[in-house]
């Protein structure tokens, strides 16, 4: 499976990997990110095949061009089934349709009520098969904005070979999104609060990684989208979306609410493997970097706004680099780009750059005034519940000039996991899981430090050791 895919770093000054070591690394040791050295595609006639397989079934055709011969095919089929089995709905992902022009993906049916756990539950038990083999111990390290930490938390809790350090910004998640992380109570799980924004929490993440003498040293290794299986996860329920879309010859596109360009990358990189979607949407809140970048070519770092959707209130987009690179095929432009961006807080794109990414993206942002207004109309109309993130999704899509015959929104969360916002919006609270009401009873465990990178490194060691 996959034996000649290679992967290399977006800054083109770092080993060329195969998949078995590059699920372990976040950054590239050139402060880069890790990418297929080229894209696998599929034929049509695969994709076709799809109306007629399972998710599972998809899952393991898509995710089996990136692998290598570390793992057997019998052995990935046997990761999927165990990884998915925890999902509340058959599909995985179903598709819920409004009306014949609008669906929505529903990627929140997993343990922790988000699309993360797509990714986690197979990457937890991926790299628990590799550290048996190799008896090896690793400490997984990560930041979250609201969900990443707590899907990662549920994938690694249980695997005995590891230890898990999780980042997110005190006070600045939903209290259900904290209680998912922080009611775990076992001894390989850290929860760690800092005093800042989730962008604060992401930069000690990649000042960490980029001491390679002090992640060597303490077996580091990322969950963050940083690290490359995440996303390729992802691409698997943008073939099942459209395999069970009736679209023929129709124009489709895929409304994305998106902080970090991890999910919304991933409906790229499934274009790339040959997947016929008409337009990709970045849906964004009021802390709208990426509409800003697509609509002027300036990407302009500005201070974190707080909004009801957590996980969209960040500036740096991690995964935005991926696909600069793959834009330009160029490391050295990448390198340059993301210097600007580390001593300017900007840089500016050339309109041929621009005009190629709006070949495949639209973006618009979204008020919350205007969540507040999609949240309510959907449960009067559809008696629908979405969560506020859902909501960027929806009217971020009603605002493009362009015409499709088929609109994909991702609900990207469960809306119990905002419930002071949904409820307070719909005037009930009914639907909220029991296991949402119960977790809100127990205790939490977790450490509030500062932003201070010095003191995150001294925490890890003294646990480490």
């Amino acid at each position: 499976m996959g034996k000649s895919i290679n992967y290399i770093s977006t800054r083109g000054d770092s080993d060329t990997l195969k998949f078995n070591d590059v699920i372990f690394e976040g950054l590239a040791a050139d402060g880069g990110l890790y990418v297929p050295e080229k894209w696998p595609t599929l034929s049509d006639e695969q994709i076709n095949s799809f109306e007629e397989k399972s998710y599972n079934e998809i899952a393991h055709d898509v995710i089996s061009v990136f692998l290598d011969d570390s793992i057997s095919s019998q052995d990935l089929t046997n990761i999927i089934n165990h990884s998915y089995s925890t999902f509340t709905n058959p599909e995985i992902t179903p598709l819920r349709k409004f009306d014949q022009n609008n669906y929505l993906l529903e990627l929140f049916h997993g343990p922790t009520f988000a699309f993360k756990d797509v990714a986690m539950q197979f990457i937890g038990n991926i790299m628990n098969l590799y550290l048996s083999r190799k008896q090896r111990q690793i400490n997984i390290l990560g930041a979250t904005s609201g969900d990443t930490g707590a899907a990662a938390i549920e994938g690694f809790k249980n695997i005995d070979n590891s230890n898990i350090f999780i980042l997110h910004p005190y006070n600045k998640i939903s209290e259900v999104q904290k209680k998912f992380m922080t009611t775990v109570k076992s001894e390989n799980v850290y929860n760690i609060a800092i005093k800042g924004t989730f962008d604060d929490c992401q930069s000690i993440i990649k000042t960490i990684f980029s001491d390679i003498r002090f992640k060597k040293d303490n077996n580091l290794t990322a969950i963050n989208s940083i690290n490359w299986a995440r996303i390729m996860c992802q691409t698997v329920y943008y073939f099942y979306a459209m395999s069970r879309l009736d679209s023929g010859n129709k124009s489709v596109m895929f409304s994305v609410p998106t902080g970090n360009f991890g999910d919304i990358l991933a409906g790229y990189i499934s274009m790339k493997m040959g997947l016929k979607i008409s337009k990709l949407n970045i849906a964004t809140n009021e802390n709208d970097i990426l509409t800003r970048t697509l609509n002027t070519g300036i990407h302009d770092l500005r201070d974190v706004k707080t909004t009801s959707s957590p996980s969209i209130d960040i500036q740096i987009s991690s995964n935005f680099e991926r696909l600069l690179f793959d834009i330009t095929d160029d490391t050295e432009l990448v390198r340059e780009l993301m210097s600007k961006l580390n001593s300017n807080r900007q840089y500016e794109l050339s309109k041929e750059i621009v005009r190629k990414m709006q070949d495949v993206f639209t973006s618009h942002s979204v008020s919350q005034d205007e969540v507040k207004e999609i949240i309510y109309n959907y449960y009067r109309d559809y008696n629908v519940v979405i969560d506020p993130h859902t909501a960027v999704g929806i009217k971020s899509a009603q605002k493009c000039e362009e015409e499709f015959d088929i609109k994909v929104f991702l609900a990207t969360a469960h809306p119990a996991k905002f419930n002071d916002t949904v409820s307070e919006i719909i005037g009930n609270n009914d639907y909220i899981p029991l296991k949402v009401k119960s977790m809100m009873e127990l205790d939490d465990y977790y450490v509030i430090l500062e932003n201070d990178v010095m003191m995150i490194k001294k925490f890890l060691e003294d646990k480490i050791k």
